[in-house]
């Protein structure tokens, strides 16, 4: 089996035990393989978030034209309740709705690093254990996981991983804190994701300057989250 169809077949998550054992042992010493892996995997988490923001759209476009009819009916209502509760300028000029942009636009980093395998040295187990925890959505022991790695093994990945844990916590300051460690130092892997993920953090906080600041990095980046970076910065600006 070629290089592609493994990396296929673990993406697909139809992978036998086998051929995650060989997937893991290319990422370590088939520098080649290593590339094209990640790329497959950055490539199709791109491409997941370019689809789920159309399908939010569609459903959005649904429920809109579903519910146009009563909109039609109570617009007045609604607009003489608004201005004499609100006034004419905070109508017009209201601010973007964060939360809603963030849930949007949010969705956790994929497990690029760990198939899960069994039988490995220690240090590998507590990796697997972690992203177990991980792809299951058990975000809380996932963090204390991570956070173990990146503490005791320097695992440099761990740290990136911990603030996403965080993330899917709701655990926004302690997972910018992570991701803003001056001690941390983040490799080119996850260099420009960490911005897109400063810049949803700081925008779910409320912090507009912030999160156009890391927004604006990773539109500078040329790389495939720009597109959807840009959008956001054209909603809050």
């Amino acid at each position: 089996m070629n290089n592609s169809d493994l990396i296929d077949k673990y993406i697909q998550k139809t992978a036998t035990p086998e051929e995650l054992l060989e997937i893991q042992r290319l990422l370590k010493e088939d520098p080649v393989f290593k590339k094209e892996f990640y790329f497959h995997l950055e490539l199709k988490e791109a491409i997941r978030i370019e689809e789920n923001q159309k399908l939010k759209k569609q459903l959005q476009q649904l429920e809109t034209a579903k519910n146009s009819k009563k909109l039609y009916l109570n617009i007045y209502k609604i607009a003489a309740i608004l201005i004499i509760g609100l006034g004419i300028l905070w109508f017009f000029n209201a601010s973007p709705n964060y939360d809603k942009i963030y849930a949007e636009n949010f969705e956790p980093f994929p497990n690029i690093v760990a198939p899960t395998v069994r039988n490995h040295n220690h240090s590998e187990n507590k990796i697997t254990k972690a992203f177990s925890l991980y792809d299951n959505q058990n975000y809380t022991a996932a963090a204390i996981a991570f956070k173990e790695l990146y503490d005791q093994d320097k695992v440099p990945y761990a740290n990136f991983y911990y603030a996403m844990s965080l993330m899917g916590e709701n655990q926004f300051k302690k997972a910018i804190e992570s991701l803003e460690n001056p001690d941390w130092e983040v490799s080119e892997q996850y260099e420009i994701y960490t911005y897109w993920y400063l810049g949803l953090a700081h925008l779910k906080l409320g912090d507009k300057d912030k999160a156009k600041d890391y927004l604006h990095k990773t539109i500078q980046a040329n790389h495939p989250m720009a597109e959807q970076a840009q959008k956001i910065l054209d909603k809050i600006k």
